[in-house]
């Protein structure tokens, strides 16, 4: 079903990087937003969770709901329609938490019950099954495949993992060029929030890559990525397939023998408000690396993100570009400012970062904050981004869009932006 959305174009022009220093090196490389589209009106509802090509060269949106469900441009994001999702076979109120397209141009979308918001809080629902569903007519009709969690885990018929989280995690799906596919979700064990217990393979909200070499028929070969990360974003080297960044978020207590405190300081936990989760030690932004094809990840040194950095959205070029979005977060010493959204970019894979400097760094986590999406302060107060993650994708070469929605208007928006002086 196809649903033609009212677009309105608003031109925006001007500088959203810092000072630029003098001209000729990294240090001059500024960040300028061309435009803004206004892609769907209000909804209480719409969010983004991925921004995604197709191979006939439009661009596709997933709002993470089955109504409007996919938004579809076919003119480079000027104008959008809407393409709901039915899917006959599963419970209804699922939540499309991932989204991708592959090379030959079907459509995936990995989705699950949402959680039940009860006192605040967000609670799993009895019914906590994963599905993934594959379409072979652009949207029209969907065929759908259960995620048994339980299979996953390393001692799957005596230790099986008790819960299994896809919904609000936004997955990005990975194609290899072997025709593998993968993606990522948080799998944890019913005793998962003790940190305290000797055996530290089973506190942790575990990130486990899972595969299908079959085309989605089958589910299985895990991977545990992280023990204590969740909504990882992953982006492949276009030269290279075995090299695999993944963008994530850690969180998890102090360990034993660990030092509550010094953690919360180096994390900068300790500067968030005094009732806000004071037993956690890390709720930070992380960079993986992966030089074997995703078999096995490490942290990146200088990879650790400040707190509330993380809802990532990867982006590698084919000009060996890395384009890291996500929300600002908070790093020690700085003010909040959670409510930003904005890029992380390095020039030469991951080599070297931009920060303001001639030569740029080698730290992930020293890379200069070019601010894509600004919050909206008034008095005092931060009304910040809600889009679920800044999803990004280059439109041409150096010429990107990404997407927000603020809370108060809910407008999903894509601002459309470039680099200048290039070295």
């Amino acid at each position: 079903m196809l649903k033609r959305l009212c677009p309105i174009f608003v031109f925006v022009s001007g500088l959203i990087a810092g000072d630029i220093a003098a001209k000729g090196n990294l240090a001059d490389v500024e960040l300028v937003l061309d435009d803004e589209v206004i892609i769907a009106q209000a909804s209480a509802k719409l969010r983004a969770h991925n921004l995604v090509w197709g191979p006939k060269g439009e661009i596709w949106i997933n709002t993470g709901e089955t109504e409007p469900g996919l938004l579809r441009s076919e003119d480079q994001g000027k104008t959008w329609e809407s393409v709901s999702v039915n899917l006959p076979s599963v419970p209804l109120g699922q939540h499309l938490a991932g989204f991708h397209i592959t090379r030959e141009g079907r459509l995936w979308l990995i989705h699950q019950l949402p959680p039940l918001l009860l006192g605040g809080k967000h609670v799993p629902t009895n019914d906590q099954r994963g599905f993934v569903s594959i379409s072979s007519d652009r949207g029209l009709t969907w065929q759908t495949t259960e995620i048994d969690a339980r299979d996953f885990a390393p001692d799957a018929r005596q230790d099986p993992y008790t819960s299994i989280e896809i919904a609000w995690c936004h997955p990005n799906f990975v194609e290899q060029p072997d025709g593998t596919v993968f993606f990522s979700l948080s799998m944890r064990y019913d005793d998962w929030d003790d940190f305290s217990q000797a055996d530290q393979s089973r506190p942790g909200i575990r990130d486990v890559m899972i595969r299908t070499a079959d085309g989605g028929a089958t589910w299985g070969d895990p991977t545990i990525v992280h023990q204590h990360a969740t909504e990882t974003a992953y982006a492949v080297d276009p030269h290279n397939p075995d090299r695999i960044l993944a963008a994530t978020r850690i969180q998890r207590k102090a360990l034993p023998g660990e030092d509550l405190t010094a953690i919360r300081k180096r994390s900068a936990m300790d500067m968030t408000p005094p009732n806000y989760m004071p037993e956690w030690a890390y709720k930070n932004g992380l960079l993986l690396e992966s030089i074997d094809g995703g078999r096995s990840f490490r942290e990146v040194p200088d990879g650790l993100f400040g707190f509330g950095s993380y809802r990532w959205s990867a982006v590698w070029t084919n000009a060996n570009w890395l384009i890291l979005a996500s929300n600002a977060g908070q790093d020690p010493g700085q003010k909040r400012n959670f409510g930003d959204h904005v890029v992380r970019i390095s020039l030469d894979g991951g080599r070297s970062w931009l920060d303001g400097t001639t030569d740029g760094t080698s730290a992930p986590n020293k890379a200069k904050k070019f601010v894509v999406v600004p919050a909206y302060r008034d008095i005092g107060k931060m009304d910040h981004y809600s889009a679920g993650v800044p999803a990004t994708v280059e439109l041409s070469p150096n010429r990107f869009m990404t997407l927000a929605s603020y809370k108060r208007d809910k407008i999903l928006k894509g601002r459309i932006w470039h680099l200048e002086n290039l070295p």
